[in-house]
C-alpha cells in the first residue's frame, strides 16, 4: 500500500533563525526527508554559497532557489528549510505555499546575530558591522516572511526542542491560517 503524500513543512525565516536545526529535527521526529535549500545548492554547483554570489552572482543563486521552489509545490511528505531571501520573490512563496504548510522562524537582530557571530558563510553579512547588516536586511524582509507564511513562530526566547514541539502540535491540531 502506497503512503498518502502529505503536505511539505516549510520553514522560512532569516539567516541563522534555525530553520537547519528545526528541520533536522522535524524530520527525525515525523520521519521525512529533510531538504536543505541551500545545502542541496551547493552540492549541486559543487560550490559554497559565497563561492557561487562571488563567481556567479546572487540573481544566478536566485534562480537556483526559484527552480526548487517550484519542484517544491507539490506535496511531497518533504521538511524544506529555505535560505533566508527566498522570499524576496513571491512566485517562490506561492510555489512553497502550494504544497507546504509554511512556518516563519520569526527572531529578533540580536539572536540573529548571536547565532551567526562566528560565522563567514553568509555572503550579504560579510560586512565590518554584521548587526546593522541584519537590521537592515530584516527591515527589509519582515513583510515578506509575515506574508509569506501560514504560521509566525516567535523563536528568539525558545530553544530548538521547544520549536520543534510548537510546530508539531501545530500539525497534529491539522490548524488552518
Amino acid at each position: 500500500m502506497k503512503k498518502k503524500m502529505e503536505k511539505n513543512i516549510v520553514l522560512i525565516g532569516f539567516m541563522g533563525c534555525g530553520k537547519t536545526s528545526v528541520g533536522k529535527r522535524l524530520s527525525m521526529a515525523l520521519r521525512r526527508e529533510f531538504v536543505d535549500m541551500d545545502d542541496f545548492i551547493e552540492k549541486r554547483e559543487q560550490m559554497t554559497i559565497n563561492e557561487i554570489f562571488a563567481q556567479k552572482g546572487e540573481a544566478y543563486f536566485r534562480s537556483l532557489e526559484k527552480e526548487l521552489c517550484s519542484r517544491y509545490s507539490v506535496y511531497g511528505s518533504k521538511i524544506i528549510a529555505t535560505g533566508g531571501g527566498v522570499v524576496k520573490n513571491k512566485e517562490n512563496i506561492e510555489n512553497l505555499k502550494k504544497g507546504g504548510i509554511v512556518f516563519y522562524l520569526k527572531s529578533t537582530p540580536e539572536h540573529i546575530n548571536e547565532n551567526l557571530k562566528r560565522d563567514d558563510t553568509r555572503p550579504l553579512l560579510n560586512t565590518p558591522d554584521k548587526l546593522a547588516k541584519i537590521k537592515e536586511l530584516m527591515a527589509e524582509r519582515e513583510s515578506f516572511y509575515e506574508d509569506g507564511c501560514h504560521v509566525s513562530v516567535d523563536v528568539s526566547n525558545m530553544e530548538i526542542e521547544e520549536t520543534v514541539n510548537y510546530i508539531l502540535e501545530y500539525i497534529k491540531k491539522g490548524a488552518k491560517k
